[in-house]
C-alpha cells in the first residue's frame, strides 16, 4: 500500500480547515440574524432598532449596565422582567434567548464572549 505523499496530506487538511472555518463562519452568520430578529420581534419597539431607547420612557441597551455586565445578567432579566419590561420565560426558548442575548451585547457594546442556550436554560429551571 502506498503511503500519500506529505504534501497531498497538508492540502487535505488544508482544505479540511477551510471548510471547517467556513461552516463555523455560516452558523455564526445565522446565529447573528435569529438573534437580530428576535429582536426586532420582541425588543426593537421599545428599545428602538438602533438599541438607544426613547429618552425617559424606554432605557438605551448601548449604556446599559445590565447588558455592560454579562450575559447572565441580561438572560436574569429576560427571565424575571422589571418594572414595565415584561418576562420573556413563557414566550422564548432558552436558545431563543441566549441568540437574542448574544445579539444585544454583541452589536450594541461590542462584547464577544457567548452566553449558552444550556446557561440560560440552567437559569430559568432555578
Amino acid at each position: 500500500m502506498r503511503k500519500a505523499k506529505p504534501m497531498l496530506r497538508s492540502g487535505i487538511a488544508t482544505i479540511g480547515l477551510l471548510f471547517l472555518l467556513f461552516a463555523a463562519g455560516v452558523a455564526a452568520s445565522e446565529e447573528a440574524e435569529l438573534g437580530e430578529q428576535l429582536f426586532m420581534d420582541n425588543c426593537a419597539e421599545c428599545h428602538q432598532p438602533d438599541g438607544h431607547g426613547l429618552a425617559g420612557i424606554y432605557p438605551s441597551l448601548r449604556a446599559s449596565e445590565i447588558v455592560r455586565g454579562s450575559g447572565v445578567d441580561v438572560a436574569l432579566q429576560l427571565i424575571i422582567g422589571r418594572g414595565e419590561m415584561p418576562s420573556f420565560a413563557e414566550a422564548l426558548s432558552a436558545a431563543e434567548m441566549a441568540q437574542l442575548i448574544n445579539y444585544v451585547r454583541g452589536v450594541f457594546i461590542g462584547a464577544k464572549e457567548k452566553i449558552s442556550a444550556e446557561t440560560v436554560a440552567a437559569l430559568i429551571s432555578q
